[in-house]
């Protein structure tokens, strides 16, 4: 039983206001956790375990606790901090304390907590009759957006917003608990942490009142939400948690930003990951996607812009063709782009720190930090003057520069209660009592002289010690002299210790002037930093475009390094490649050694949209399918595209089916997984969408897998007609015949038993997937290789009606299998086991497949050919 006392009884009454915080509780130098939160907590962050009588305890120290609360909060947990406020009455009893700041994944603004790169979003949903409402919001920076959709498509839907915004917090309704697609769309998340609410925190009427109240307006329909919208609810509890958790109004959130798909392009989650865009399918981090070959962005809001850019593809060739103009005036000008790259490079991150001024969170350090920023961005502006860049006035920037610079020191300190922060000159009151402090004994000199002359006594000197402070000391000879205003402190043998009112005075003010010191400092910081309040939406803007002239540079030196060009974009389906890469292999790969491609679907020349292509694994189908829909997504974003030219047509959405997964946890197969994407695709694609599709149906047996394969491109040829690229190891898709199919293979080179992979895309089909070529370079058995090409060379012999081989050899194998040496190996039917197992092997996907997958299916392939 634990022991209760007063200590753990305080303790206990804020942990139980606070059941879902791990508490860090102030005591002393450290801050304590007790019970539950010290087991949890020691085992997260690797803490020794101590006891408090039987109570379990751990705890870190105060001035280190940010690095702690960072680990935490980059769990996926919440922290609520309980410090001392009050003082232990007579020496003795208990200090009060009290839960001062909350600090939870979504909410958190000190820089130690956040990734400087990546919006810290907070997101929320809820369902307002047919129709869900998702919302999220970024604290640190003032972005606020939200959207709707069908109730009927939830679980695509919510999958799709989250993925975009992969906020490290989601606070959903109760209502949603045991909602099936919810609970789909949250098994996907890593690190998330996700609260529940009572469904009256969502209240339509409170949630509208709380958007009035912050943007200061007496209707929302000027952010195109209606009374009874439903992104209200969610968009509204936002502001109420974020306020609650902050305590904070968090007035620089002055608007909210209603999207829908239609303005942008549409990528649904799977599509998103297939394509690694921000993060790889491999680890979840961004290398090796597409945003590191992009980000060579020199700020945290250039890097964050980006993202957005990537995850919100345009879709009005205006606003693309605007973006590249300002992308193309930097290529064309390498001198331009140079400079504006130095000037961006020592810019930080003034949009997180008009916000931090906003909250009442930024320090005298992160005014500093402004003000240089700003410098350097009116720096860049000259350089950016007549490039048409929308720009800001510069009247605000320096006025906040020259108040900054007037009145907060260079290298100040970032605590209010050790001074050291406000610059000599800016108020007289403070200069008085840093001279006080710092020129004590000049003031003291001319005081005496001043006594001197009054008394006519040169002898005169002022000492201190610590009984009588200061005192100005009179010999005996010279006592018969001394004023009536001198006071009378000691009488020595050799003379006599005097004060004076004065003395006393300047005394004082010595004693007092540190407190004075700090109490002005503090008092004239905060004015200052209120002061720059009023700048808070101009920063804003300024921040805004600081990030866009960073991006727009960044797309400029991706493709002045690898050598990409401006696309030209219509409104047409039509899609010209010439000499297309991937941005990503290419990167990765020695100088030279990416092999680029062309394609064209749909242009005056070649009205086919539909490319079926054969080939083998290894030889570069899925690289070449996937560099096809990243350029068309780099297109759409307004950056420059790897190849030699473009012609491009504007998709509404990009579909991305490609690689085997499977979802055990739910009890979903590969093959139910790869269906249910698949149809997602026939279900939403339009003629103006680009899908990509790799291997429809090898999840399955040959007949099942080919029948499909072949019917869902009948749908997409003859019922959304879009621009489709279809890989396939099924050889009996190329007897299709459609005026809008076009066959297309990769090149192979055989001589002999030596077989290349040219990785060249060539017109015409593949009659061979050289799968067996794969395997062996895959590292399988000697004896599994040869016994293949056997059973390969007798399925084909079958297949095109030659003779019937009365016996299959062994290949020379010393161990032979009784199934091989039975009558029924000398007459294998067409699908027989080995031939399954066969197949099944041609159609692995050795490059995605795991470690226990492979050992999984060689397992079952030994079962199946031992006749067990």
């Amino acid at each position: 039983m634990n022991e209760e006392t007063p200590l753990l009884a305080q303790y206990q009454r804020l942990k139980n206001e606070h059941p879902g915080e791990v508490l860090f509780f102030r005591v002393g130098d450290f801050y304590e956790m007790f019970n539950d939160d010290a087991v949890e907590v020691s085992k997260l962050l690797n803490l020794t375990l101590t006891h408090r009588s039987v109570n379990p305890m751990c705890g870190v120290p105060f001035h280190a606790a940010k690095i702690y609360i960072a680990r935490l909060l980059r769990l996926g947990r919440k922290v609520a901090i309980a410090e001392q406020i009050g003082e232990i009455a007579k020496g003795k009893g208990l200090t009060e304390r009290k839960v001062i700041e909350i600090i939870t994944p979504g909410t958190a603004v000190e820089s130690e907590y956040l990734d400087g790169g990546v919006n810290n979003f907070l997101a929320s949903a809820f369902i307002t009759g047919n129709k869900a409402g998702f919302s999220y919001i970024d604290v640190t920076t003032g972005e606020f957006r939200a959207t709707s959709f069908p109730v009927s498509s939830m679980a695509e839907n919510l999958s799709k917003e989250l993925g975009r915004c992969s906020p490290r917090e989601l606070i959903l309704p109760d209502s949603l608990r045991d909602n099936q697609s919810v609970s789909q769309c949250l098994s996907l998340l890593t690190n998330v942490s996700v609260s529940w609410y009572p469904d009256w925190n969502f209240n339509l009427e409170n949630c509208r009142r709380r958007l009035l109240k912050q943007f200061c307006t007496a209707s929302l329909r000027s952010f195109s939400l209606g009374d009874e919208a439903p992104e209200i609810p969610p968009a509204g509890f936002l502001l109420d948690y974020v306020e609650k958790t902050t305590n904070t109004l968090s007035p620089h959130i002055k608007s909210i930003s209603v999207y829908s798909d239609c303005q942008y392009v549409i990528i649904d989650d799977s599509s998103r990951r297939n394509l690694e865009i921000t993060n790889n399918l491999r680890d979840g981090s961004s290398k090796f996607t597409l945003l590191e070959c992009l980000d060579n962005c020199r700020t945290a809001m250039g890097s964050r812009m980006l993202r957005e850019w990537l995850v919100f593809p345009l879709k009005d060739i205006a606003s693309i063709e605007s973006r590249q103009n300002h992308v193309e005036s930097f290529v064309k000008d390498n001198q331009f782009l140079r400079k504006i790259r130095e000037k961006l490079d020592g810019i930080l991150d003034v949009e997180r720190l008009a916000a931090r001024i906003a909250m009442d969170k930024a320090h005298a350090k992160d005014l500093q930090a402004l003000r240089k920023s700003l410098e350097l961005w009116l720096e860049a502006r000259k350089e950016l003057d007549g490039r048409n860049f929308s720009m800001t006035d510069t009247d605000s920037a320096k006025s906040i520069i020259d108040l900054i610079a007037n009145s907060i020191l260079d290298d100040p300190c970032t605590l209010l209660n050790e001074g050291g922060i406000i610059r000599a000159g800016w108020s007289e009151e403070l200069d008085h009592w840093r001279d006080v402090r710092d020129n004590f004994n000049r003031i003291l000199s001319g005081y005496l002289d001043e006594e001197k002359t009054a008394t006519g006594i040169q002898g005169l000197k002022i000492r201190s010690n610590s009984n009588l402070g200061y005192y100005i000391e009179v010999s005996s000879g010279k006592l018969d002299k001394v004023p009536e205003h001198f006071i009378l402190r000691r009488n020595l043998v050799n003379g006599a210790r005097y004060t004076t009112q004065k003395l006393q005075e300047l005394e004082e003010s010595l004693n007092e002037s540190g407190t004075k010191i700090i109490e002005l400092e503090k008092q004239l910081f905060l004015e200052v930093r209120n002061g720059l309040k009023k700048y808070v939406p101009y920063l804003q803007r300024t921040s805004g475009e600081i990030a866009y002239a960073d991006v727009a540079s960044s797309f400029a030196e991706a493709a002045v390094m690898y050598n990409w060009v401006r696309p030209s974009l219509e409104e047409n389906g039509c899609f010209d490649v010439k000499a297309g890469r991937h941005p990503v292999v290419e990167r990765h790969l020695p100088g030279g050694e990416f092999v680029p491609n062309d394609l064209t679907l749909s242009t005056e020349d070649d009205s086919r949209t539909f490319a079926l292509i054969t080939g083998p694994n290894m030889a570069g189908k899925s690289t070449f399918l996937r560099q096809n829909a990243l350029i068309s997504l780099l297109a759409q974003t307004g950056s420059c595209v790897p190849a030699s030219s473009a012609r491009l047509g504007i998709v509404d959405r990009i579909f991305c089916r490609v690689g085997a997964s499977d979802n055990l946890a739910k009890g979903e197969s590969t093959f139910l997984v790869e269906m249910t994407e698949t149809a997602r695709i026939l279900n939403s694609a339009t003629e103006k969408s680009l899908v990509i599709m790799d291997e429809v149906g090898r999840g399955t047996s040959t007949e099942d897998g080919l029948s499909i394969a072949w019917a869902v491109s009948e749908y997409l040829l003859d019922r959304i007609k879009c621009k489709t690229l279809f890989a396939t190891h099924y050889h009996e898709l190329t007897r299709m015949s459609h005026p809008s199919l076009k066959n297309l293979c990769m090149s192979v080179s055989e001589n002999g038993s030596d077989i290349v992979f040219l990785r060249k895309v060539a017109d015409g089909s593949s009659e061979n997937s050289y799968g067996i070529h794969v395997a062996k370079l895959a590292g399988l058995p000697e004896t599994v290789i040869k016994r293949a090409e056997v059973i390969l060379n007798k399925i084909q012999s079958d297949a095109d009606g030659k003779p019937v081989l009365p016996q299959i050899s062994g290949s020379g194998n010393e161990v032979e299998s009784e199934c091989c040496r039975s009558s029924e190996a000398a007459s294998l039917s067409l699908f027989s086991d080995e031939e399954m197992v066969l197949d099944e092997i041609l159609s692995a996907d050795v490059d995605n497949m795991t470690p226990l997958a492979a050992l999984s299916a060689v397992s079952r392939w030994k079962k199946s050919l031992s006749g067990r």
